[in-house]
């Protein structure tokens, strides 16, 4: 552990120590029960036969060197059994539909194949493409259908959803997943992968533009926490300490969960990369991550859980999957698990998806879509411009209970304000708001260039779990991916 972390991790624990006895709202008392599952993704829904799928794509099992406290195996090489089964607890506690994990190098090595990589354990299904193991099934019981998921690495890029993996000594594997010089994306691709750029706040626009990742990671508490990641972001380097301080002190009776708000920073650095990659005409798309890891910090909260736990973190950041049902998105793939999987990476690969900070609540009745006389485009589409054609954003609600009686003047008064920004980046790479909103918004295309939408939240129906504190403010709660419209000549079909 660095210095820097180990001054930060020594004013933690002598907090915890110290740490008073003033309970939490929603771990006892008489407030209201704090929501320890999110809704069923079912409650999301979604329109015109897509199937919403919960999904994370940067987190760290035992094959990430870091994870587990830095002990994802013991001397004798035997994994942290313990610490897995907390992740895949927490997999299934979620209600993901889908995890991508994204294992640093120096275990990862010791993979010979994807199957090796999704850590396979008794009652796990290996899901066959091809007669090559893609993806497993975890099964999560009491009547879930599971969660899919699948081998991936992260170092300079992040690429998820290999389909093999490289062969070698364990110094020529290593310098596979460590590359980063132009080219390397399309190296990885040649493996069946989707590469993804974590933390691109801290690098220049132009090394991002030379990787040429197919996603760019525009939200990661990391962002907001870590000291490197904030000095990116012209961020004070310990803030977030003093943020999360009175969690471990206790001088404050806000449910720990609910930590990341006071500390919480939109990603403007990663956002300006996105928007300049989008003005130059190349259409990545946005994810978001939580990515876990359970090495910072160790120390229990109000709720009986570490500050970084699993469970804590993994909900916290979310992508909605906008899944094609039939075997018409699943050419080749035999068998539902097969099908359901090469679904699942066919949304991911066309940016058919959003990213929501589901710390704040889950939304129910997002949409955002392009009309015209064609059909429907959906985020991630690229058409070509022409006449009548019309951008539509369905604004969520938030799905759930929240602890007053719907309909009730309490219930009212908690309502959380919701606002929906529609973006254009032009030819040129000017950014400008089509249109801003707290209701449905319908606006004709116009013209030229990516169209994406943020949607922004103040989260009033968490009061009930606040103890008091008046950390109620918007929020950024949906980052929904572009739709792009091209000069006719330009255009492909629409997909």
């Amino acid at each position: 552990m660095s210095s820097k972390w180990g001054v930060a991790a020594a004013v933690l624990a002598a907090a915890w120590v110290a740490g008073g006895c003033r309970e939490a709202a929603g771990v006892t008392g008489d407030g209201p029960a704090w929501p320890d599952t999110l809704v069923a993704a079912s409650a999301i829904g979604a329109p015109r036969g897509l199937e919403p799928v919960r999904a994370v794509m940067h987190v760290h099992s035992i094959y990430s060197h870091d994870a587990c406290d830095k002990a994802p195996f013991d001397e004798a090489g035997r994994p942290n059994e313990a610490c897995l089964a907390r992740f895949r607890r927490a997999i299934c506690t979620a209600g993901l539909g889908a995890v991508f994990l994204t294992e640093h190098d120096r275990h990862l090595v010791r993979a010979d194949s994807i199957a090796d990589a999704l850590l396979l354990r008794e009652r796990d299904r290996p899901i066959l493409v091809d007669g090559s193991v893609r993806a497993s099934r975890i099964d999560c019981g009491r009547g879930s259908d599971g969660t899919l998921l699948f081998a991936g690495a992260e170092n300079q890029l992040m690429p998820i959803a290999l389909d093999s993996l490289p062969s070698g000594s364990d110094e020529e594997r290593r310098a596979f997943y460590d590359a980063d010089t132009a080219g390397t994306a399309a190296v990885f691709r040649s493996y069946g992968a989707v590469v993804l750029l974590p933390h691109p706040e801290d690098e220049p626009l132009a090394t991002v533009a030379a990787l040429d990742p197919d996603g760019i990671e525009i939200y990661n508490p990391h962002a907001n926490f870590a000291f490197k990641h904030r000095v990116h972001q012209g961020l004070s380097r310990f803030g977030a300490i003093f943020d999360i301080l009175p969690f471990y002190l206790r001088t404050t009776a806000a449910h720990p969960d609910l930590a990341l708000l006071p500390m919480f920073d939109a990603n403007h650095n990663a956002i300006g990369h996105w928007d300049a990659m989008l003005a130059s005409g190349r259409d990545p798309f946005g994810f978001g991550a939580s990515g876990a890891h359970e090495n910072s910090l160790p120390w229990k909260m109000a709720d009986g859980e570490r500050g970084d736990s699993y469970e804590r973190m993994l909900p916290w950041v979310t992508n909605v999957l906008l899944v094609r049902g039939g075997a018409e998105a699943a050419d080749g793939a035999d068998g539902d698990d097969a099908r359901r999987a090469v679904a699942i990476e066919e949304a991911v690969r066309e940016g058919r998806f959003y990213v929501v900070i589901e710390a704040w609540g889950t939304p129910a009745g997002f949409d955002f879509r392009l009309e015209d006389r064609a059909g429907i485009a959906e985020m991630g589409s690229a058409v070509a411009l022409a006449a009548g054609q019309r951008l539509v954003v369905e604004l969520p609600r938030v799905a759930g209970t929240t602890g007053a009686a719907p309909g009730s003047a309490e219930g009212a008064a908690r309502a959380a304000d919701i606002r929906a920004l529609l973006y254009r980046i032009g030819p040129g790479g000017r950014r400008t708001i089509v249109a801003e909103s707290s209701e449905r918004i319908d606006v004709q295309v116009p013209g030229p260039g990516a169209y994406r939408v943020e949607v922004g939240i103040v989260p009033r129906h968490l009061e009930p779990w606040l103890g008091g504190a008046d950390r109620l403010r918007e929020v950024p709660w949906i980052y929904a991916n572009p739709i792009r419209v091209t000069e006719p000549s330009m255009a492909p079909a629409v997909p």
